[in-house]
């Protein structure tokens, strides 16, 4: 168990216990109210709030694991979904809200109007001046249809995918292609490719775009359809590594700097990147995205699999 949690555990059990204990405390006053209402109600709210939260803390306490998991697969099913909606449905909800944010803007609006002629009325000539200005403020929001930063991002990344979608229906890839066998979780991959995109994601022209496909139960590959930058292969490959898999990759020599036609890409149990051509040739990188030869080190080269054999399920793209 990790310290952390257990930690939290002792907070929960602290909380329910404390909780428990302020309900025993409570409940002789309550039942020495003559009053039988004051006693109902001191019985259904005081001590129903409190006997509550202690056996909720008290289920925390002892299932802490078990639902901080189930929270977590959910929270991970919902942006899977989220991220998985075609651009076109992505751009119509970013519409909608600009829709409603107008639309709501114009009734303040209207609201704040009947409010300044309401204390103009009654020559309240500040109140009234402020609402006026309240109101003609959110006429020329709703007049201009200003985005707020939430929808205006949500609209730009909807067009951006909609832009990359397009290049995709033209573009062919490289045959590149990295396995990840015995996942036990895809939450696993998407951490890892949560953290390449950091730095390698986002690029309009949708370069590094990573595209993930299902080949068996627990076997996934990914695909770049749009090329990606010389170095983005490696350092997925230790991103994956970092998430505790063992990804095996296959790439175009010369997209790698390497000899040979296909270059078989893994990562070592120390951390590091190695290689090896399909003439035998190996290589290996400590840190900073270039392979160099290494004569000393001895690997065995795969074919690379043609993973449209296995009739793969695709399932999103990232971009």
């Amino acid at each position: 168990m990790k310290i952390s949690h257990l930690f939290l555990r002792l907070i929960c059990l602290a909380f329910a216990v404390g909780s428990g204990w302020y309900a025993i405390w409570c409940y002789p006053r309550i039942m020495a109210d003559e009053d039988p209402t004051s006693r109902i109600i001191g019985l259904v709210v005081l001590e129903g709030i409190f006997v509550t939260f202690a056996v909720y803390m008290l289920i925390w306490t002892f299932f802490y694991d078990r639902l901080e998991n189930r929270q977590r697969k959910r929270k991970a099913d919902a942006e899977r979904k989220e991220r998985r909606k075609p651009a076109k449905e992505k751009l119509a909800e970013a519409r909608k809200e600009q829709r409603a944010e107008r639309n709501t803007n114009y009734i303040l609006g209207a609201i704040a109007s009947a409010t300044a002629v309401y204390f103009l009325i009654d020559k309240e000539w500040l109140m009234s001046g402020l609402m006026t200005a309240v109101a003609v403020i959110l006429f020329y929001k709703a007049a201009r249809n200003i985005e707020p930063d939430k929808i205006k991002q949500k609209r730009e990344e909807a067009t951006r995918r909609q832009e990359v979608e397009s290049l995709m229906e033209t573009a062919k890839d490289d045959g590149a292609v990295i396995i990840v066998e015995n996942v036990d979780s895809l939450t696993a991959i998407e951490d890892a490719i949560e953290t390449f995109g950091d730095e390698y994601l986002g690029h309009k022209n949708g370069r590094n775009t990573i595209r993930l496909w299902q080949l068996e139960q627990n076997r996934y590959a990914l695909t770049f359809p749009l090329g990606y930058q010389p170095e983005a292969p490696i350092s997925l490959m230790w991103e994956l590594d970092g998430s505790g898999l063992q990804p095996r990759g296959w790439f175009p020599s010369h997209r790698l700097k390497t000899q040979g036609g296909w270059t078989m890409l893994t990562v070592a149990e120390s951390g590091a990147a190695r290689a090896v051509t399909d003439n035998g040739c190996c290589y290996e990188d400590e840190c900073d995205f270039r392979l160099r030869i290494y004569p000393k080190l001895h690997l065995a080269y795969q074919p690379r699999p043609n993973i449209m054999n296995d009739n793969p399920k695709k399932l999103e793209d990232f971009t």
